[in-house]
């Protein structure tokens, strides 16, 4: 059983013949965990890992499962790892790792693996040849547990009348083993009851990042929607614009630049004039604006100022139809009269 851990645990597991049985690994899966999906798969006869020395966590997993580790001589590099499980499909680098350290630990024992094949003993003697014994010393281990042992003939019973107080005690032992067989069967519900647990949770924290990953990509989709309007809103501006070009081109319309901004003499004025203003206003034949304030300065300068109904806008862009314009070259007001309406309408 080869065995990466960490946040990402990576658990391979091969059978006596090198066949791959499992290969897995999740985040968060814990001691508990990885002892759940172990007991699973079947009898663990070593740990291996791919680094030296031995992490904390691979040497408190065998201690619980009863096996050795076997650890290299010096940790495996990524080529070495790499070219170990080239012929088989690893999903993470995790299981990778694992993978690598079950099959170097599996050379390592595969002529002793042999040799036991070709004496025709089982796996029970390879599984002790795992854990340090040599092939010989395994078989009379077997040897002496499939001994028979000597049945000795039960010995009459005599009925013997204890006292009271030894009754009680004899009752009290029958109770306690009891007691004890039941505790051993509460122990297990509680330790099925924990693998169930350990499930649940595992399959919460999925269904938490499913759910993540759900909300980013609508925000994402969301996000590609405004864009997309925003697009669209552009290029009705532009189809708006190639339009305006064309009547601009035919001589129907006169561009407006927004102040300071002139174009051919004409300006927008879309705020109040400032002292500081006043140097911009050379070159303005005709000025738009809707404060009468402005028309002061303006006309005093000789500038044709007129109100902006005659204004037209298209995608942040301000023109006047040339017909518009030479009327209101024609109907020039007078001074004067500009002046005096201004002050009607102040005071």
């Amino acid at each position: 059983m080869g065995i990466d851990p960490g946040t990402t645990t990576g658990i391979a597991a091969l059978n006596f013949n090198g066949k791959l049985i499992d290969l897995f690994s999740s985040r968060d899966l814990g001691m508990d965990g990885v002892i759940a999906h172990l007991i699973k798969l079947g009898k663990v006869s070593v740990i291996a890992t791919d680094v030296t020395p031995t992490p904390n966590f691979v040497s408190k997993l065998a201690a619980q499962l009863g096996v050795i580790v076997h650890t290299p001589h010096g940790s495996i590099s990524v080529t070495e790892k790499v070219e170990l499980t080239r012929a088989y499909k690893t999903e993470d680098s995790h299981q990778r790792d694992a993978l690598a350290a079950a099959l170097i630990t599996l050379n390592k024992f595969k002529n002793k693996f042999k040799k036991i094949d070709s004496l025709r003993l089982g796996d029970d003697v390879k599984h002790l040849v795992l854990q340090g014994h040599s092939i010989d010393d395994a078989v009379n281990m077997l040897k002496e547990k499939k001994k028979p042992k000597a049945i000795e003939k039960p010995k009459p019973r005599r009925e013997v009348i204890l006292p009271e107080e030894e009754r009680r005690i004899r009752r009290l032992e029958r109770q306690n083993i009891l007691l004890k067989k039941q505790l051993e069967e509460k122990d297990k519900e509680i330790r099925e009851l924990k693998r169930k647990i350990l499930i649940i949770k595992n399959r919460y924290r999925k269904e938490i990042r499913k759910e993540a990953e759900i909300r980013k990509r609508d925000q994402r989709i969301k996000g590609l929607k405004a864009s997309l309007n925003d697009l669209r809103d552009k290029l009705k501006d532009i189809d708006k614009l190639r339009d305006l070009w064309k009547v601009l081109s035919e001589g129907n319309i006169k561009p407006i630049g927004v102040f300071p901004e002139r174009y051919n003499g004409l300006t927008l004025i879309k705020r109040r004039l400032k002292k500081r203003d006043l140097e911009e206003l050379d070159g303005i034949d005709v000025a738009f604006s809707s404060e009468p304030i402005n028309y002061e300065p303006l006309l005093d300068r000789g500038i044709l100022v007129t109100d902006t109904k005659y204004v037209k806008e298209e995608a942040n862009l301000y023109y006047i139809t040339t017909d518009d314009l030479k009327r209101l070259k024609s109907k020039r007001i007078p001074l004067e009269k500009i002046i005096e309406d201004y002050r009607k309408k102040r005071f």
